[in-house]
């Protein structure tokens, strides 16, 4: 009897150990579970969030591109542009969209004072052509009108030696179609464009120090604007200097020798657009951007724009320096730069 008690009662202890032994696994599958789970839903929260953000930010990219599509170029909205994408996410967005020279270079993202001088120019390949607004807006919609621009231009070829004419005088030789032209408003409430154009050449300058000649370059180039291109003021590269031209550059009607910063004509219109008033020679650039700013002129729009075209003829370029077609199409490139103050 004694025997049978022990024997049941070893029993009973080993299904006890074998229970707490199952317990315990079950209690750490369990945990391992829990774990798992938890994880798991941190990660499809992190999933969701980040979704949310990409879809966020992705709203504010298409807000700020929507915002520059339709508004005034130079547009750059407030200091804080937020919006939301849903009921969950919000977005901020910031957008830079005004510069004082093109190419532009932010100061925050070039280190300006290392580059070279030829870094600053773009390229305005053959029969291209380029606008660029004269004018911006401010963060209330308001425009802003650029006042002064210079032109500054250079060839990569010289003019004295590779062309199949023998010319000393390359002001006779245009190659650069500029225009500015100007929205105004009648007082019927339409709206006319009035324009100041003209052609320029690749012209050779002189070094007022030791009165040598040279060919315009990178450094040193050619150049055409409402001012004096060395004028003194703050420059995107001060290192880049216009010097006089030692050929004029342009001879106007009436036999007037026109500068670089005059238009050799300007038709003159009444504030219709409709009757012509009279030819002006050596019209000032200036004097056309004075005309048409709202705080001189009652039907001025202050929309004004600059317009670049290269025109220069390939044909013209010497067989033995450039003898296939693709070496002359490549030296009729024109290297430009513009800069606003």
């Amino acid at each position: 009897m004694n025997k049978l008690i022990k024997t049941i009662r070893g029993v009973r202890g080993t299904a006890l150990l074998v229970a707490l032994l199952v317990m315990g696994v079950l209690i750490a599958l369990s945990l391992a579970l829990s774990a798992l789970i938890i994880g798991e839903s941190r990660s499809t929260k992190q999933l969701i969030d980040a979704g949310r953000a990409y879809y966020a930010a992705e709203s504010g990219i298409e807000q700020a591109l929507y915002n520059l599509d339709t508004n005034l170029p130079g547009w750059e909205g407030k200091e804080a542009n937020i919006g939301e994408a849903g009921e969950v996410a919000v977005f901020s967005y910031g957008v830079k969209n005004q510069c004082n020279s093109y190419p532009c270079f932010d100061p925050d993202e070039y280190d300006v004072a290392s580059m070279l001088d030829y870094n600053f120019y773009d390229i305005l390949d053959l029969n291209e052509t380029l606008t660029i607004p004269l004018f911006t807006v401010d963060e209330m919609g308001e425009i802003q009108v650029v006042e002064d621009f210079t032109v500054e231009f250079f060839v990569s070829f010289n003019p004295a030696t590779d062309l199949i004419f023998d010319t000393g005088q390359i002001s006779g030789w245009d190659v650069l179609r500029w225009k500015v032209f100007a929205l105004r408003e009648t007082n019927s409430g339409s709206f006319i464009t009035e324009s100041l154009h003209d052609f320029t050449a690749v012209s050779s300058a002189q070094n007022t120090n030791t009165g040598e000649q040279f060919v315009t370059n990178a450094s040193n180039p050619s150049w055409l604007g409402t001012i004096e291109c060395d004028v003194d003021g703050p420059r995107v590269n001060n290192s880049i200097d216009c010097l006089l031209y030692s050929n004029p550059v342009s001879a106007g009607f009436e036999g007037q020798a026109c500068v670089n910063t005059e238009a050799r004509d300007f038709y003159l219109y009444d504030d219709q657009g409709e009757r012509f008033q009279a030819k002006l020679p050596c019209f000032s650039i200036k004097e056309f951007l004075l005309r048409n700013n709202p705080d001189n002129s009652a039907g001025a729009t202050g929309l004004n724009y600059l317009s670049l075209t290269n025109l220069m003829n390939p044909a013209m370029l010497s067989t033995v320096e450039f003898p296939y077609k693709d070496d002359r199409l490549d030296a009729s490139r024109i290297y430009f730069r513009v800069e606003t103050f």
